[in-house]
């Protein structure tokens, strides 16, 4: 155990769920920051240079020692997927409503279940699964899909990759995590989403508005707010299972829903109902302490 499992363990006894949950509520509140960001365009500059920004300011906090082989691997697969699922929710939301793209990227809640199921042979217990059922059947609620027909665009077809990205990042940090240092691990990933994102955007032609501030003091907000992320979810999900970790995480637009009607954006009955599905989500998977499923 490092000496910052020590501190975090042993001294302040934080839950690990609740800092995942803590997750979602910052994720929450940087809806709107990246709204401001990207009034100007400059997607893949304003996820690179959040990045790299995260990654330097863990850096300089942590100090972490020289990542090992493994962290280096492991960061490497989660920060790719990481960025593919950034860069792939971006590009769908060219063509698609904002609605209809929060309801393709919530298909990351049964997804995580099914693929740990065909690639480690890991069947969800009944609690788990209804625990993700209904926090899936809240992101619904949340995303408003009206009109949804089953002819998928492009736009759909992308979006659903996202998903596919987002489960991955789950998955690859459930099985890499609890073997490798948080905050190097952290670290690795985030420069490597950082490398990704902004060779995209030279390679795309896609430069930051540089005469335009909110989109600088929205990344400088980004980047602290991503480097406690990325390493709350690395500790975290060192000791919360990717399935309760999948429904934690589906707290995030309950956050951001809450943040936008402070912000002008009411939240009517279908989103109210919504956010207590997914709570109640939350609560059925806390139910397999106390019983020997799961």
């Amino acid at each position: 155990m490092t000496h910052q499992d020590v501190v975090l363990e042993g001294r302040l006894k934080v839950p690990a769920e609740l800092v995942l949950a803590f997750i979602t509520l910052i994720w929450g509140f940087t809806f709107l920051v990246i709204k401001i960001g990207l009034a100007h365009g400059g997607a893949l500059a304003l996820v690179g240079l959040r990045f790299a920004m995260g990654a330097a300011l863990l850096t300089l906090i942590t100090r972490p020692s020289w990542p090992t082989a493994r962290e280096w691997r492991a960061g490497f697969l989660i920060g790719a997927s990481i960025f593919a699922c950034y860069g792939l929710q971006a590009q769908g939301l060219t063509s698609i409503a904002s609605s209809r793209s929060a309801f393709f990227t919530a298909l990351y809640v049964p997804m995580v279940p099914l693929l740990q199921f065909v690639f480690f042979r890991k069947r969800p217990g009944r609690i788990a699964l209804a625990g993700i059922l209904l926090a899936f059947g809240g992101l619904v609620l949340l995303s408003h899909p009206k009109g949804l027909s089953l002819h998928l665009s492009l736009g759909d077809l992308l979006t659903i990759a996202c998903a596919l990205a987002c489960a991955i990042e789950i998955l690859l940090l459930g099985r890499y995590a609890p073997r490798c240092n948080p905050s190097r691990l952290a670290v690795v990933q985030m420069s490597m989403v950082a490398v990704f994102s902004l060779s995209a955007s030279l390679i795309t032609g896609a430069e930051p508005p540089w005469a335009y501030p909110p989109f600088w003091f929205a990344t400088g907000a980004l980047g602290a707010a991503t480097g406690l992320i990325i390493f709350g979810q690395a500790w975290g999900q060192a000791r919360v299972p990717a399935l309760r970790a999948t429904v934690i995480y589906a707290m995030e637009p309950v956050w951001a829903g809450a943040v936008g009607a402070v912000a002008g954006d009411p939240m009517d009955t279908a989103t109210l109902a919504g956010a207590g599905m997914i709570l109640a989500g939350i609560l059925a998977e806390t139910l397999k302490r106390f019983t020997r499923e799961g």
